[in-house]
């Protein structure tokens, strides 16, 4: 799922994110799933999707985990690849050259280090996810690839 809600187009937790979890745990919701939040820039859906792939995004999540805690909800992240369906400028990557729908362009395909760079892209966005205890609960991480 995506919320599309970036307006800085950077990846970065704003006050629409803040109101629309909390709110879910103010609602007495136990456990909250952030949306599809990118490993890689050229990895998101649209340019509007949440993205963890710079300790840039820490603050900001660490800061909706916090609000979400303060409530009573556990929160955990799904971090994504969007791969042949990601909708941003430039070259977009999946496995093959071939495109969801006709509404989408055609991605290039990933190279063996293009695939290894997904991966370590992961490996970090799981790292940045752990690195501040209070961050998220790896234990209802969700991961999606590509």
């Amino acid at each position: 799922m995506c919320m599309y809600s970036v307006d800085s187009r950077d990846g970065i937790v704003n006050d629409w994110h803040l109101t629309h979890y909390t709110s879910r745990a103010v609602g007495g919701v136990g456990l909250i799933i952030l949306e599809a939040t990118a490993v890689q820039p050229q990895g998101r859906i649209s340019a509007e999707d949440l993205g963890i792939w710079s300790d840039e995004h820490i603050e900001g999540l660490k800061k909706l985990a916090s609000l979400s805690h303060r409530y009573g909800s556990k929160i955990g992240i799904q971090l994504a690849h969007a791969g042949r369906k990601a909708r941003v400028d430039g070259t977009t990557y999946a496995p093959s050259a071939i495109r969801f729908d006709e509404h989408y362009k055609i991605p290039a395909e990933m190279t063996k280090e293009n695939i290894e760079a997904v991966i370590q892209s992961f490996k970090e966005a799981a790292r940045r996810a752990k690195k501040k205890r209070n961050l998220m609960s790896l234990k209802s991480m969700l991961l999606t690839a590509i």
